[in-house]
């Protein structure tokens, strides 16, 4: 029980940290390095917590964005296989292994398929198609023919999801500069979106870059 404590503790030290990177805080490299050691601690309490080793992936992976890990993929990618065997119906951990192949693993193929394996049991959670959409917007010039139909549609469900998910995919189609091809989609689509969310993407789809 006091390892299991243990553990909880060292998990909640690293949920806070991801939590302020992912609103924009950059930490130094001893505070990342003390986040990497606590997310080691829990998994150690816990070896079998897919949730634990996907948090160390999370770590590991933050540490490459700040280029505090040179290389961290040859780590990231057992982590997931690993937390996908133990916890096989949980689609964030595939949207994330996703995520991973796409951008440094050099498989996007692979990236798709664990990103569709994803949406078969988490169609409609906003972390799957965060995922989905920066993958499959950022490597559009890259992707097969049926791969950008399946994309599509993603964007379609992602318009018709809650507010922060529909304001995400918005800022997703801006940065990666996708107005053309998505904006024709999502105008023309069967069915067609509510007068609402088009209302809120005239904007967007009015940038020159659209049509």
């Amino acid at each position: 029980m006091y390892q299991s404590a243990q553990g909880n503790i060292q998990y909640y030290v690293v949920n806070d940290a991801l939590q302020k990177w992912q609103k924009g805080e950059v930490p130094t490299e001893e505070a990342y390095q003390q986040s990497l050691n606590a997310a080691n601690r829990a998994l150690e309490s816990q070896p079998e917590s897919a949730h634990y080793i996907l948090t160390l992936a999370k770590v590991l992976e933050w540490g490459m964005h700040f280029h505090f890990e040179t290389s961290a993929a040859e780590r990231l990618i057992p982590l997931y296989k690993k937390a996908i065997s133990l916890r096989p119906d949980w689609p964030v951990a595939y949207a994330d292994y996703g995520f991973v192949l796409a951008f440094w693993g050099n498989d996007l193929p692979g990236a798709v398929t664990q990103l569709q394996q994803a949406e078969y049991y988490g169609p409609f959670l906003p972390e799957v198609l965060r995922q989905q959409l920066v993958v499959g917007l950022a490597n559009w010039d890259d992707m097969s023919t049926p791969d950008k139909a399946w994309l599509l549609k993603v964007t379609g469900r992602a318009a018709e999801a809650h507010w922060p998910t529909f304001s995400t995919m918005r800022d997703l189609i801006k940065q990666y500069r996708r107005e053309a091809v998505v904006c024709a989609y999502l105008f023309n689509r069967t069915p067609a979106l509510s007068e609402d969310r088009l209302k809120h993407l005239k904007k967007l789809c009015a940038h020159p870059a659209a049509f």
